[in-house]
């Protein structure tokens, strides 16, 4: 009558000594909540203080500090890392009690009583942790803007070398850019700059061009094409 209210079918035989399956829902569980650990992950790197580009939405009498009022704690993406924490070990023990005598071997079969119920809740609880820290996230462009500028133009090199290589060929190019990248981090100068005073550059670049390729919305690769996609597959499954 359960396995019927729940849409399960009936066994083709008795499952006693055949662990597979109840196995198979941990895995599934351990791995769906090691991705939700590592979206919290990020989350929680973005959130520091000195990167600071994302942040949970206060809520009242969550996330503040008992002893320092300027803290924002992401606490989903806390909950969320527990959990990812959390679920290896519980998805070990029902591994290890695969191996149990006969039928219902003395000590396997006990050690699955707490793991799985614990392996539902662990991911039950490490996905809305994570469902609430993305629910009410903060993302703040003009601070994701001073990071990518940063390093002075420096994180978008390989750009520069990209457009270069047709003229110049790919491993020269990428010479030249390296050889001016090591000259702006020594005088502490823009990138742009030591570039736009590079023989072998402006031949071939304009300060127009150059200013183009260490632009980083000119830089996005398929990254918009890869949320375009993922966002259509989300459409269709919700219809």
């Amino acid at each position: 009558a359960l396995a019927e209210r729940l849409g399960l079918r009936t066994p083709d035989t008795p499952w006693h000594a055949h662990r597979d399956r109840v196995a198979q829902l941990a895995c599934a569980l351990g791995v769906a909540t090691g991705t939700v650990g590592k979206v919290a992950r990020d989350l929680a790197l973005m959130a520091q203080t000195e990167v600071g580009e994302v942040w949970e939405r206060p809520v009242e009498g969550r996330g503040s500090s008992s002893t320092m009022p300027h803290k924002r704690n992401p606490v989903g993406a806390s909950v969320a890392l527990a959990a990812a924490t959390r679920m290896p070990a519980l998805v070990a023990t029902v591994l290890g009690a695969m191996a149990h005598e006969h039928e219902r071997g003395l000590g396997g079969w006990q050690a699955e009583w707490d793991a799985v119920p614990d392996v539902v809740r662990v991911a039950a609880g490490g996905a809305r942790g994570l469902a609430d820290a993305l629910g009410g996230l903060v993302v703040d462009p003009a601070r994701m803007r001073v990071n990518a500028e940063a390093t002075g133009g420096l994180v978008l090199a390989e750009s520069v070398a990209m457009a270069l290589a047709p003229a110049l060929g790919k491993a020269e190019a990428h010479a030249c850019v390296e050889a001016a990248c090591r000259r702006a981090r020594h005088e502490g100068r823009p990138l742009a700059d030591v570039l736009a005073n590079d023989p072998m550059v402006t031949p071939h670049l304009d300060q127009a061009a150059i200013a183009r390729c260490l632009t980083p919305e000119h830089y996005l690769g398929a990254a918009r094409v890869f949320i375009d996609r993922v966002l259509a597959r989300y459409a269709e499954q919700g219809r």
